[in-house]
């Protein structure tokens, strides 16, 4: 990829708070490293203002989750889609499917 996006890892602002949500996104089972988000507190999360109607694809490819379509995705605690719809408020979790026993 040719350039880099730099931001506040803490808060990410897209555009005007008047056309924007507030969501919490938490990434698990290393997906932090490999986004590649320096200064991820994996306790907190990271704290994110979209335009209002984004969807959850947009989000994860912004923060960088390479192979996004295999990853499982919960908002609020339900399983959900990459076209699921964003809600002012929404907890966001992004984990790597494990199986084994």
């Amino acid at each position: 990829m040719v350039g880099f996006l730099i931001f506040n890892i803490t808060e990410m602002r897209m555009t005007d708070a008047k056309q924007t949500i507030t969501i919490k996104i938490r990434l698990f089972a290393g997906l932090d490293q490999d986004a590649d988000l320096n200064g991820y507190d994996r306790r907190e999360g990271l704290n994110l203002n979209v335009p209002r109607g984004t969807r959850l694809k947009k989000v994860v490819k912004m923060i960088g989750l390479a192979d996004r379509h295999l990853l499982a995705y919960f908002i609020n605690g339900e399983q959900v889609e990459l076209r699921q719809k964003l809600e002012d408020g929404d907890d966001i979790s992004c984990l790597k499917p494990a199986a084994g026993g």
